[in-house]
């Protein structure tokens, strides 16, 4: 896909496309944390199948999550930020932006702290100066 959709007069800035690297190090950090339930069960169940559960559920998590990482693509423009599934936030209705674990969460007028998320940037930083840039520049 080369792009959304757009607006007439309407440009894109900024082409979020998450970054493997970044998935990766979450995917790591996933799984040294699932060794402590790991070794718990080795403790407590020594002679049963039980301890791979932990790192099972979590493999499948992120072998689900491995898949998807494409459907957490977004595109800023010069109006607003459009997601892979179609969903517009318009650049006006943005308060601030602040980088949360493994993305960038958007704090909407009236919705602090609740806003969507942008998963995996490469640079949050940079992607937080392209949307506070854009949304300065806003027609």
């Amino acid at each position: 896909m080369s792009g959304p959709p757009l607006e007439a007069g309407e440009q894109i800035v900024f082409d979020h496309v998450p970054s493997l690297r970044r998935f990766k190090r979450t995917a790591l950090l996933m799984i040294v944390l699932t060794l402590l339930p790991v070794a718990a069960f080795l403790i407590v169940f020594p002679d049963t199948f039980w301890p791979a559960v932990p790192l099972f559920v979590t493999t499948v998590l992120l072998a689900q999550e491995r898949v998807r990482l494409g459907r957490h693509r977004a595109w800023i423009t010069n109006r607003r930020i459009i997601m892979q599934g179609g969903q517009a936030i318009t650049l006006a209705d943005i308060a601030g932006t602040r980088t949360e674990g493994n993305g960038l969460r958007l704090h909407l007028d009236g919705n602090i702290g609740k806003g969507p998320k942008l998963f995996y940037p490469e640079d949050g930083d940079a992607l937080a100066t392209a949307i506070m840039t854009a949304k300065g520049n806003a027609p």
